[in-house]
């Protein structure tokens, strides 16, 4: 959470936008609401960062343009050296991808230049507190990120399901019960040195380096249960 260190408790905000006439009429109508103090009103990524060790400001809010990639090295500059500020994005007519990765640099929200006055300072109030905010929009394509990051993760784990034979799975799982090879042997009747082979496939093929490390790696990713929960 930011506290307010400017004037009477008020949030310390530097405006970082290209045009100039948009910086001065967006201070003027932010300070006439008495909940912020401007400390910089900039025109690039470089005078933000000058201000803001001036200042030592507690929010920026930074118009995104033509350069996203410039906003995402500033994003990373003030994650830097200049923790907790904290970044808010406004934007109109960017890509959803060109948002998701100024968020992931480390931005802590992004609003539409076309929400109200007291939606915006709503907003950076929010982010103040340690909240995070975004437009619908956004926080669908996020979700929706997350989902596909899921399903990658969920396919890799089959895929590396798939580089185990059916009967691996099958003394692993009997590892798993606790049974040592000689036990395992008798149960699947094979033989023991059958079985020494299978369990050294195992640790191989799962680059692990003991019976237990295998066992515990197909329980995280839940191709056998947990013999503790049973």
């Amino acid at each position: 959470m930011v506290d307010g260190g400017g004037a009477g408790g008020k949030l310390k905000l530097i405006i970082v936008d290209h045009h100039q006439l948009f910086r001065d009429c967006l201070a003027s109508a932010l300070a006439e609401q008495g909940r912020f103090d401007i400390v910089g009103k900039v025109s690039s990524g470089p005078e933000a960062l000058d201000r803001l060790a001036q200042t030592r400001a507690d929010l920026l809010l930074v118009a995104l343009g033509a350069t996203v990639g410039g906003v995402r090295g500033l994003i990373g500059e003030i994650e830097e050296r200049f923790a907790p500020a904290r970044v808010v994005l406004l934007g109109y007519d960017e890509t959803e991808d060109e948002v998701l990765t100024c968020l992931e640099a480390g931005a802590s929200g992004y609003l539409a230049r076309s929400q109200s006055l007291p939606e915006l300072c709503s907003a950076l109030e929010a982010v103040a507190r340690g909240e995070t905010v975004c437009t619908p929009g956004v926080a669908h394509s996020l979700f929706a990120r997350l989902a596909r990051l899921g399903g990658e993760r969920r396919r890799r784990d089959r895929l590396d399901y798939l580089t185990l034979t059916a009967r691996e799975l099958e003394i692993l799982n009997l590892v798993g019960d606790g049974l040592n090879n000689q036990e395992i042997a008798g149960r699947l009747f094979l033989s023991v040195h059958t079985v020494k082979n299978h369990v050294h496939k195992i640790l191989e093929t799962l680059g692990v380096h003991s019976r237990w490390d295998a066992v515990r790696y197909a329980v995280e990713h839940g191709w056998i249960r947990d013999r503790r929960q049973r």
